[in-house]
Formats: structure tokens, sequence, C-alpha cells
């Protein structure tokens, strides 16, 4: 392959090749350079980018590969590489593979990070060329579970992800959920848990965004993707059922349709806000009296901690793991998938107990998903892998 194709656009938003090795007065001599792989950096992966830079607090800089058309999902692109991607498919991995070539060339980390299912493509490239830099693999939601129904793409897909994530020495899943998933099913590789963590709110946060026309009114919000997976389709037919009996209900949507399916038809009393600035969302969070989250799947939501940092509970669906996510009557309630078991626990919301629950959610952020916790376990675990004696071996 030719680094320097024309059909590969190479940019580096951080410092040159001789910069980004060379400790600078933040960056002491043993820095610990790691490069990030992500294919895309749309929805968790990204915003796990933003919450890997916690650890520079444990001597470790981190650089991130990612598409050209991802790089604005980025708070720091400080140390952001991009490659060009039109669109998605097979031309793209190969912009990928080009990218990554090029990249590991400039950084040489010293610890290779890759996320998501098609980063393990560049995964199956680094030991194909004899690499033996350590490598770390992160599915965020393994492949296999966004299928419900066993079928013989979801056998294909396991078995591929199953032995390709092995070539990695180490594996992070993001809740026990995916570790669950990858036990049952004997996935390669050596396999730990690092739950998804993010930073404190923002302190100038709003309480007061949405109207409130009696003290019983009950602001309800969702936050994702308007797709199959965060399951939009149950919520609204599960709020429409429910306003019948509580017309006190009014549900807030933050997020908008992707690929090719259109916008939803949103019964009374639904308000859609469209995608809102990372700097503004925790005032949503926190002007709602609680976030419902009906996803038929997921790896670790970060809407759910995004949430508990404002005190606000959580709805959450009893599907991967997310029951586990939740304290039943003190920091939220869980539900069965299904708009008649949703519907019937939203009709039953009393905003006074919702008002009780916001002091224990917010005490589970601070004790469970702090980037603090996450920081310190995450580091733990790559130290690890350079004091086994690994060297690096990238040329």
């Amino acid at each position: 392959m030719d680094d320097s194709a024309t059909d590969v656009a190479l940019t580096a938003c951080a410092p040159s090749e001789e910069a980004a090795l060379t400790p600078t007065p933040t960056m002491s001599a043993e820095t610990l350079v790691i490069l990030n792989v992500c294919e895309t950096a749309q929805g968790g992966v990204g915003r796990y980018q933003d919450a890997l830079g916690a650890l520079s607090a444990h001597g470790f800089s981190c650089h991130v590969l990612l598409p050209d058309s991802d790089l604005e999902i980025l708070t720091d692109t400080s140390r952001a590489i991009t490659f060009s991607r039109p669109k998605r498919g097979p031309v793209a991995i190969l912009q990928l593979l080009r990218g990554f070539r090029a990249a590991r060339r400039r950084v040489r980390p010293h610890i290779y990070f890759f996320h998501s299912t098609f980063a393990l493509l560049p995964l199956l490239f680094l030991r194909l060329s004899r690499d033996k830099t350590p490598a770390v693999y992160c599915a965020h939601c393994w492949a296999a579970n966004t299928s419900v129904s066993e079928t013989l793409k979801k056998q294909i897909i396991r078995r591929i992800e199953g032995n390709l994530c092995g070539l990695a020495d180490l594996v992070v899943n993001v809740s026990h959920s995916d570790a669950e998933t990858a036990r049952q099913n004997k996935y390669r590789g050596r396999h730990v848990v690092v739950e998804n963590a993010v930073a404190p709110a923002a302190p100038d946060a709003r309480f007061d965004l949405f109207p409130r026309p009696t003290s019983d009114t009950i602001n309800l919000l969702f936050v994702g993707r308007f797709d199959q997976q965060k399951g939009l389709d149950i919520l609204l037919d599960a709020f429409r059922r429910a306003r019948i009996n509580n017309p006190d209900l009014a549900l807030h949507l933050v997020g908008e349709p992707v690929r090719s399916e259109g916008m939803p038809h949103l019964p009374a009393g639904v308000s859609h806000h469209g995608w809102i600035p990372s700097s503004q969302i925790d005032s949503f969070y926190r002007s709602a009296d609680a976030l419902v989250v009906p996803s038929r799947w997921e790896g670790l939501p970060l809407v759910i901690p995004e949430a508990y940092r404002n005190g606000t509970p959580v709805l959450a669906a009893r599907t991967s793991g997310m029951e586990h996510l939740v304290q039943q009557d003190q920091t939220g309630h869980i539900f069965d998938l299904a708009p008649t078991d949703l519907g019937e626990l939203l009709a039953s919301l009393d905003r006074k107990h919702l008002v009780d629950m916001r002091p224990n959610a917010l005490a589970l952020y601070r004790d469970r998903f702090s980037l603090d916790r996450f920081s310190r376990e995450l580091a733990s675990h790559l130290l690890g892998l350079v004091s086994n004696g690994k060297a690096r071996t990238s040329s």
C-alpha cells in the first residue's frame, strides 16, 4: 500500500511526527503513547475517546485515528488523525487500513486500542505484519447482540468477532452484559470489564428548560438515534397508551432519524428538539424528571450515567443487562420491553417519588460511573500489558 496515495486524505490535527514523539513540559519521558483506531466515532465510540483523555493523569498520551467526517464529534481534536471516508463500505475499509498503516508509522505507539467491529480488520493487519506491540480491543457492544433471533448471519458474525478479538492482548468489555456474551460464546482472548463512565455534569446546567403547567407534570426524556436499536417506536406507542390515563405526561426527544428511517409520527404531548450540542445536553437531563431507555440492545449506554450525573432517575428496559444499571425504586425503574409494560409504568409514575430518587441517582454516578474510577481501572490494565515485558516492535 502507498501511504501517499491520492485517494487517501490523511490529515493530522496534531503536532508533527517528531513533536508527537518528543516529551513536552506536560509529558514525562515515561509517557506511554496509545493509538486508538476507530472505523467510526459515531455514538458511544466518540464519547469514549473523550473519556480516554482521563488517562493522561496516569502517564498516557492518547492519539486517535478516525474518519474525517467524524472529527467534530471529539471534544479534543489536538491528537486526532483522520482518513477520508465519504461513506461506509468496502472502499471505506480500504481507506481505514491505509490510514492505519500511515498513522502507526507516524505515532509509533506503545499500545494500540481498537474500537468496534470493523476495527478488527486493522488489528488483523497488525498481527499479519508480525507486529507484536500490545493491542487492546473493545467492541462497545458485541455485533452478535444486535440480532435477537438466531440466524446464519448472527452465527457468522459470532465466529468472526469471537476469533479476531483474540488477536488482542486484552479485550475490554464496557459492561458485565458484554462480558457474559463473550463468556457464553467462548470468545477468544483475555477479557476484563471496565464499565463506561462520563465526566461530571456542566456546573451551569439549567433545570427549567421544559414547561411545567402543573405541579403534577412529568417531563420524560429520550436521547438517541431514531432507529430500531434505540427502541423509540416502542416508547412512542407506550407513551400514547399511558397518556390516556396520565395526561400530565410530556415526552421530550433529543436525536434525529438515521439512515433510511424517516421521522416517526409523534403523538400529542411529544416535543422534538433535534440533536443538542454536548455543551447543552446536561440542561436537558437536569430538566427532566426521568430518562427513558427502551433500547433493544446496548453495551453500556452512556445516556444512563449522563442522566445520573445530573441526578435524573432512569427507566430502563430489561435488555442487555441494563437492569443491573438501575437500582429499582431507588435510582429508577426497570420494565419489560413491550409497549404494554412500558405504558403501564409510565401511567403509574408519581413526580414526587421521582424527585425523591434524585439524590440516589447522583450518588450512584459518583460511586460507579465517574471518570476517576474508569481511568484508574483502565490504566491498571494497560500498565499491566506494558510491564509484562512486551517491547515496541512496530516498524
